[in-house]
């Protein structure tokens, strides 16, 4: 059996707001990297000179202190005056040039955009940071050096981190010329490759989510509107169900007014004046019981639109509209309009205004929302990455990609093995999920998934943003190519269906040689492109999601969507049955999701590991040798299963990473394709993965061995693919020996010639955070002659995002030493493609930083 790759007719093209070139403009210039070559030489040679004697002297070389340097022997004089007059040298060169990057970042952050972009990041940083570091005159004292470090952060974010936010992280969009049904001039189908870059650069700004929320609660402890407000049972598709279990010692007649009130929340639902109509009760006992429901999540409030409403303030206006006219409502209908007014103010203005209109504006929203609410306009303590805004933007892209027909069948076939390798890995590592659930469960029976996931969260962490998957097996480096043949030999012996989106890098000089360029998987994730927030922007022909909704619909039912609810901004709706893990809302009878109680999971014996024939894992509840996807209710073949409301087996669809790293999750996924991590020595763990333009990739904390019994054949047994040639699977026979700085080396891994894991290094940090910035950046600079790269993506464990370090910058040595403080260790990872490898370009000829983010499903055809 094999599977047909096909990649989405629609894709997301992820780019940074602004041109590397801007950043890469302030790495230091020709004369201070000379002068630290020249002390590097001299170093080496000093090295080489003393020996075994060198360790006496090490202090003072790394810390670039020659007047520290202790005596030396006759013969090690001329190695030591050399080193010291380039030490002295370089040092006077280093004063100049980190004045000269203070100014150069000053061009910078003086341009409106980048002004404006901190501003909407964190109006703190703005006032306090960014205003007076422009203004400042003199040399750096302390205060303005963390200024100007975590102003320099922001610009490398803004350049070179393919991020989505408001007019600086763009939301841009591709088609396949295959998938589209349009054709040429001629009446063919124009199957060119092309690049536009001259659409409108539109905002939209939305009231955030945990904003919508606060005001929806402020409306309802209004008094004088309490009476007619609307309230509904949190969960529309039970009518009949009992009401829900109340605290311990609350009084007899709140429980009993509790329960008439939940009786009488029928499908349109009930207001506290009719409540008091149809039971005779007090209207104090009947709001007392009304919070009491409300608190116990058995019943909601209709205002707001539910999880999904993007429009929260157009939503809340209709629904006070509809209740009888009274002076509070005047009062919340004036409010509304207000609020929506500083919004669209915000939304029209242009985009050339200056961060000074941006923020007059930003200001009246928040005054609007926190005289409406009582509450605070910002959260998170300005956490970047948090949700901390009273409003979100997001901008359109003047970019749009058209990928020609010969583009798309080069991807198409360079891509499948790749993706083969991934199928086995998920296979693998979902095995492993299981054997961990089973580890730490047992053999349970049958439970709802309420009950599931309450004996799981006993047993394993919560899941969080850490990007390592803990049960995931890993392969040594110095045995990657034989065990990429394994992998993909035992890819072809998994069977059924599989999805993944992959953020695909390629490299080229310009959008027209995309076309048989070469190709770096940068990340493969379990997910679909569904309807969502990445469509915010889309205006297409055909909906967004169109092709994850056809595919959703093949498996007849058999797939089944977790909703989380909504995480800040981001959401995703799976375009099928659903089972709903967040508080239920009124706003649920539309879609009618099942309820976690509906869903029945059992933890029981699997198939016998010998049949697994080497392999780590299978289906979605780690089944054979041959695991076929759809028959995901087989006790035979499932040590974890699930079933819906009518016994009929489903596997879960998992929109956020998080949960697809979650073993318990894990083990009830559909057949999951996972990116494998390749480390060094037996399977010393990378530390957080892959960390390449703002993803990472599934990392590792377990041993590291390829099933050697997966198969030792590299050769494509029947049913592969066809038209498929054998797989060629490259890595060095051995790992390169880790240069002096570097704790270890990872050289980069390929499939079919396309790039599956880049280069890594893991760093040791200790020189990174040497006190005199000088020695620092003397370190990034022996950093660079030890790896060859300016530019490395570091991540540190306590940091969700990975920074990119420009190994010229005496800017990225201060950041570099900031985000290694503490950090023990770096794990750093090659910019590929590389600066001169960056086709997406805008009408002046400027670079971005970018990814696609496709969809690409295989069908099982057979052999």
């Amino acid at each position: 059996m094999s599977r047909e790759w096909t990649i989405g007719g629609d894709f997301v093209v992820r780019h940074a707001g602004m041109p590397f070139d801007w950043l890469e403009a302030l790495g230091a210039p020709d004369g201070p990297l000379a002068a630290a070559r020249e002390l590097l030489d001299a170093e080496d040679a000093l090295r080489a000179a003393a020996g075994a004697g060198f360790g006496r002297l090490a202090r003072a070389v790394e810390a670039c202190e020659p007047e520290r340097l202790p005596s030396v022997p006759a013969a090690l004089r001329p190695a030591a005056d050399r080193w010291r007059g380039a030490a002295h040298r370089y040092r006077d060169r280093y004063e100049d040039a980190d004045a000269d990057a203070t100014k150069e970042l000053r061009v910078v952050l003086e341009r409106p955009q980048v002004a404006e972009a901190v501003l909407l990041s964190n109006p703190d940083a703005y006032r306090n940071m960014l205003r007076p570091l422009l203004t400042a005159d003199g040399p750096l004292n302390s205060r303005r050096r963390r200024a100007r470090r975590q102003l320099y952060t922001y610009v490398q974010r803004f350049c070179a981190k393919n991020e989505t936010v408001s007019f600086f992280g763009p939301m841009a969009y591709g088609t396949l010329a295959e998938a589209e049904t349009g054709t040429g001039t001629d009446g063919s189908l124009d199957g060119a490759t092309s690049l536009r870059t001259d659409l409108p650069r539109r905002r939209k700004v939305f009231l955030s989510h945990w904003a919508g929320r606060a005001l929806a609660r402020a409306i309802a402890r209004d008094g004088a509107l309490l009476p007619d407000l609307v309230f509904h049972r949190a969960h529309p598709g039970d009518p009949d169900g009992a009401p829900p279990a109340l605290p311990d010692g609350t009084a007899p007649e709140l429980t009993r007014a509790a329960g008439a009130a939940y009786g009488r929340l029928g499908a349109d639902g009930a207001t506290l004046r009719g409540l008091v109509r149809a039971t005779g009760l007090p209207a104090r006992e009947l709001a007392r019981g009304l919070r009491l429901l409300l608190t116990a999540g058995a019943a909601d409030v209709r205002l707001g639109g539910g999880p999904y409403d993007l429009e929260p303030l157009r939503t809340l206006r209709g629904q006070l509209a509809e209740l009888p006219p009274s002076g509070a409502r005047a009062v919340w209908l004036e409010r509304i309009d207000g609020l929506d007014s500083c919004r669209a103010e915000l939304e029209a203005g242009p985009l050339d205004g200056g961060p000074g209109t941006r923020a007059e504006r930003i200001a009246a929203l928040e005054a609007a929302f926190t005289a409406a609410t009582g509450e605070s306009a910002r959260r998170a303590a300005g956490a970047t990455y948090a949700d901390r805004a009273v409003f979100y933007e997001e901008g359109a892209s003047p970019f749009a990609l058209r990928v020609g027909t010969a583009a798309a069948r080069h991807w198409h076939e360079r891509l499948r093995a790749v993706l083969e390798v991934c199928v086995a890995h998920g296979a693998a590592t979902q095995r492993a999920a299981v054997d961990a659930v089973r580890a730490a469960l047992g053999d349970t029976g049958p439970l709802s998934l309420t009950a599931y996931a309450a004996r799981a969260a006993e047993a394993f962490p919560a899941p969080g943003s850490a990007f390592a998957v803990p049960y995931a097996p890993t392969y040594p480096v110095a045995d990657a190519a034989a065990g990429l043949a394994r992998l993909g030999a035992a890819a072809r012996r998994v069977t059924g269906d599989r999805y993944a989106l992959v953020d695909l890098c390629v490299k080229a000089s310009g959008a027209a040689e995309l076309e048989g360029a070469a190709l770096v998987v940068a990340r493969v994730h379990h997910h679909l492109l569904v309807p969502g927030w990445l469509g915010t922007m889309h205006s297409g022909p055909r909906p967004f999601g169109a092709d994850a909704e056809r595919w959703v619909a093949e498996q007849d039912g058999r797939l089944v969507g977790f909703d989380f609810g909504r995480r800040n901004k981001g959401y995703y709706r799976f375009p099928g049955r659903e089972v709903a893990l967040r508080p239920g809302s009124w706003a649920d009878a539309e879609r009618a999701p099942w309820r976690p109680e509906d869903v029945t999971v059992t933890v029981g014996p699997g198939t016998d590991g010998a049949a697994l024939d080497g392999l780590a894992g299978g289906g979605p509840a780690g089944g054979g040798a041959a695991v076929d996807g759809r028959a995901v209710g087989d006790a035979k073949r499932a040590g974890v299963r699930m079933s819906g409301p009518a016994g009929e087996p489903v596997s879960a669809y998992l929109p956020l990473n998080d949960f697809v790293k979650y073993a318990p999750f894990a083990a009830l996924s559909h057949p999951q394709v996972a990116h494998p991590a390749f480390v060094p020595g037996d399977g010393e763990p990378p530390d957080g993965g892959t960390v390449s333009d703002g993803t990472a990739s599934q990392g590792t904390t377990t041993e590291s061995t390829v099933p050697e019994s997966a198969t030792s054949e590299a050769t494509a047994p029947e049913g592969t693919a066809p038209g498929s040639a054998t797989p060629e699977f490259t890595a060095p026979e051995s790992a390169t020996p880790a240069p002096e700085g570097v704790m270890s080396e990872v050289p980069e891994v390929t499939v079919d010639g396309v790039v599956l894991q880049r280069a890594r290094w893991t760093l040791d940090t200790g020189r990174l955070g040497l006190p005199a910035p000088h020695a620092r950046f003397l370190e990034l600079r022996r950093i660079a002659r030890r790896t060859g790269q300016r530019f490395l993506f570091c991540r540190s464990p306590r940091e969700r995002k990975p920074y990119l370090v420009d190994l010229a910058s005496p800017l990225a040595a201060d950041l570099v030493a900031h985000v290694a403080r503490e950090a023990g260790r770096l794990t750093a990872e090659a910019m590929s493609p590389g600066p001169d490898e960056l086709w997406l370009r805008d009408a002046e000829g400027r670079r971005y930083t970018c990814e696609l983010r496709m969809q690409i499903v295989g069908r099982e055809v057979s052999g």
